[in-house]
């Protein structure tokens, strides 16, 4: 009797046999795997490139980013041809200046104005626009008696405490007139403010630099006008929507309203100070804890970056908010993975090729001051490459009233930039340069999935509720 048998009445041979053919399935099986993975992933970018193409978003992005490519670079050359007339000494003043004017920029309307766009009617929108307003004019007036407390006391010239005032408001009124033209789609005009915009406030700075009038304050007034100038466009040009702003006044509406809106100020508010705190983080960490002229080349090459991914900002995020947008008429789209993998591509690619060229002119500046900029440039693309991506998923996440996660990544963000600027002191600078980057690629992913997922619960609760508004009686 043969006892090469076992129990299933199997030969050595029958058991060699079904172990080759179970792994050639197993094989089998991963290739397939593999490959519908991989046609999946080209039909995900055919996709994304066919809405990029043909679709009118599209469209919409790439003629609005044409027209601020243009206006960038006129406040660009302007700005080079300023620098040659200017003692340098301005721009550290204007810096401060400018920077004061926008932290109170971010917080003058607590972020209520993010309601404008995430209102679900019109009706709510004008009330959202209303209750901005008058926060705004509350706030406006305590900034204004602040900056003169403080130029009084002589923490800051005189002259500069009266502007900021204007130019806080001149900031404020522009996001309130984006805004509005965000939620209509109108990115044409959108655009075209931004061109008249780049047009006067270059203009009034070089001729303020060539007159007898100091070259921080000329900074100070061309700041005033590009800003006025842009508002003063699209409220010509949207001037049969201020109709809105004439009814509507009560204490009790303006209360009702920033109930309704409550997450906003409680939750986006010091979500988006975090946000601006952990985009500056290179030029913040780098001067306290890298040589200097290592933190010289990394405030250099963030300038650098920092021009198309204002670009890439101002161009998507007004498409992501009005595309996206929660409204009673419609379910809202879903941020789908696809389009994320997409636009991570697209603006990977361009980062990487403004990179590479950056990288390959370093041997021209060996002797120079720039000798060595190279070093930081892949480190500082990538950060801010994902800066790029994150900006409008971010925006994008205020038009929800769920705003405890988002606060709280970029919260994690802020902490991680921290534990980066221990990195400096403890090992090396492209250590923590690096670390900064792999925190905003974090950042970016974490705020994709959160879009993706609240703009399904948006889609599913108008789905949920339709067949009950299409049974309401019309009022």
């Amino acid at each position: 009797m043969n006892s090469n048998h076992d129990g299933s009445g199997a030969t050595p041979a029958g058991r060699a046999h079904h172990t080759i053919h179970d792994r050639v399935l197993r094989e089998a099986n991963e290739a397939s795997s593999s490959q519908s993975w991989a046609w999946a992933l080209i039909a995900s970018l055919r996709q994304f490139t066919d809405r990029i193409v043909h679709g009118s978003p599209g469209r919409d992005a790439a003629r609005l980013a044409t027209r601020l490519v243009l206006a960038r670079g006129m406040s660009v050359v302007t700005l080079i041809v300023a620098a040659w007339l200017v003692d340098i000494q301005a721009f550290a003043e204007f810096g401060v200046y400018q920077t004061l004017a926008t932290l109170a920029w971010i917080a003058l309307f607590l972020r209520y104005d993010a309601a404008i766009v995430s209102a679900r009617s019109d009706e709510e929108a004008g009330e959202a626009l209303r209750l901005c307003i008058g926060v705004g004019t509350i706030l406006w007036l305590f900034f204004s008696g602040s900056s003169l407390i403080v130029g009084g006391a002589g923490l800051m010239r005189m002259q500069l405490a009266v502007l900021l005032p204007f130019s806080i408001l001149g900031r404020g009124m522009l996001r309130l007139t984006f805004a509005t033209a965000t939620r209509d789609g109108d990115f044409k005009g959108i655009g075209r403010a931004s061109m008249v915009q780049s047009v006067l406030q270059p203009t009034a700075l070089v001729l303020l630099v060539l007159s007898p009038i100091d070259d921080a304050l000329g900074f100070a007034i061309a700041d005033i006008v590009g800003h006025v100038s842009g508002v003063a466009y699209l409220a010509w040009r949207r001037r049969k929507h201020l109709q809105a702003l004439e009814a509507g006044w009560s204490v009790a509406a303006l209360l009702d309203a920033g109930r309704r809106w409550k997450s906003l100020p409680l939750y986006n508010l010091p979500g988006s100070f975090f946000a601006l705190a952990f985009v500056m983080s290179p030029l913040l960490i780098m001067p306290m804890a890298a040589p200097p002229v290592l933190a010289g080349h990394v405030a250099l090459a963030y300038r650098m970056f920092d021009v198309p991914t204002q670009i890439i900002t101002a161009a998507s995020t007004p498409i992501f908010l009005n595309r996206l947008r929660p409204s009673l008429d419609r379910a809202s789209p879903i941020f789908g993975r696809h389009i994320m993998l997409g636009l991570s591509l697209l603006i990977g690619v361009g980062y990487a090729l403004m990179a590479g060229l950056l990288m390959l002119a370093d041997p021209l500046l060996t002797g120079t001051a720039l000798d060595g900029l190279a070093y930081v440039i892949p480190y500082v693309a990538l950060f801010l490459c994902f800066v790029a991506l994150a900006a409008p998923l971010n925006d994008s996440c205020a038009l929800y009233p769920q705003q405890r996660r988002l606060v709280l990544i970029q919260g994690m963000a802020v902490l991680g930039s921290c534990l980066a600027a221990v990195f400096v002191t403890g090992t090396s600078s492209g250590g923590a340069l690096l670390t900064l980057a792999l925190i905003s690629g974090l950042r970016t992913l974490f705020l994709g999935e959160l879009l993706r997922r609240l703009s399904r619960l948006s889609h599913e609760s108008f789905v949920a509720t339709a067949p009950v508004r299409s049974a309401s009686p019309v009022p």
